[in-house]
């Protein structure tokens, strides 16, 4: 049917519509195609004894868990403790095994408690979000939560990934022993991506398997991988995963192949959080934080 607008005004609308259409285009990062060091960190030996996992919020703060001093810190740019947050009442100390960021709120997988707890960016104890004390599950080893409140939850021991949704009930298991597709040896890692997929790391099988929303097996990641661990993923698609017994970060593109590497030496990286283009690997021998930067396509590698 012909537009019964005039021209000159339907021209507008369409130029209107094409040019929003292509700011969103432009919004779109590109694909990134490499991953750099952009500066150390030292953490001080006289106020960590055993830091195992970081998190950083949108706005760069970061924080660390330390197991061997049963604390949750956030650091300031030089590596000292800003705070140390609260325990939880009735728990002397904690015993933190991962920790995540998603928004203003701060996640804790507390050995202590065989909890999730809840916390403000400022360290302020909220809420017991999930208990595992009466349940007769294993405490989770490592703890990833979406924008919506879902969370993975990945139960080392039995081979096995929680998928949890907003309300704290059970979505669905995933796991077994074994190296099918959707089976795991050892799940270490876990992440979100944007569209609500999810990656799970599987070292005992050398390997990144990526799940759809719903928890069915999609696809694995293999190539240059030995022991995959920590995990993040990218805006545009990317995985960024650490590997301890390649002592190197890996830079995997959206269908799984790799992209780039960064070395650490004989440093092994203990855990990793990436905030847009921005990274931090906790890192051991000695305890530091490495930052890193993303590169993206038509970007300089220096």
């Amino acid at each position: 049917m012909r537009s019964s607008l005039p021209y000159r005004f339907e021209t507008v609308v369409l130029a209107l519509i094409s040019g929003a259409v292509a700011a969103v285009a432009s919004a779109q990062p590109n694909p990134a195609t490499g991953v750099v060091l952009d500066g150390e960190t030292p953490l001080d030996p006289r106020s960590f004894a055993r830091p195992v996992a970081i998190a950083a919020s949108t706005l760069g703060r970061l924080y660390v868990a330390d197991l061997g001093r049963g604390v949750v810190v956030q650091i300031d740019s030089i590596g000292q403790v800003a705070f140390e947050f609260e325990s939880p009442p009735r728990v002397p100390s904690l015993q933190p095994l991962d920790i995540e960021v998603t928004g203003f709120q701060v996640y804790v997988l507390d050995a202590q408690s065989n909890a999730v707890l809840r916390y403000s960016e400022h360290g302020a104890f909220l809420d017991v979000l999930q208990s595992f004390a009466d349940s007769g599950v294993e405490t989770p080893r490592a703890l990833a939560v979406d924008r919506t409140g879902r969370m993975l939850l990945a139960q080392t021991a039995r081979h096995q990934v929680r998928l949890v949704d907003a309300n704290q009930r059970i979505e669905t298991t995933i796991g077994g022993f074994g190296t099918r597709a959707g089976e795991f040896v050892h799940p270490a890692g876990v992440a979100f991506a944007s569209d609500g997929s999810f990656f799970i790391s599987d070292p005992g099988a050398r390997r990144v398997q990526r799940f759809t929303p719903v928890g069915n097996f999609a696809s694995a990641c293999t190539d240059s991988l030995e022991e995959p661990r920590a995990l993040a993923v990218l805006s545009s698609g990317e995985l960024v995963v650490t590997d301890s017994r390649r002592r190197a970060v890996l830079l995997l593109g959206a269908g799984g192949l790799p992209r780039d590497e960064l070395r650490l030496g004989d440093r092994e990286p203990l855990d990793l959080t990436v905030v847009g283009d921005s990274g931090w690997v906790l890192v051991s021998k000695p305890e530091a934080v490495i930052r890193l930067r993303i590169v993206r396509d038509g970007a300089k590698k220096e």
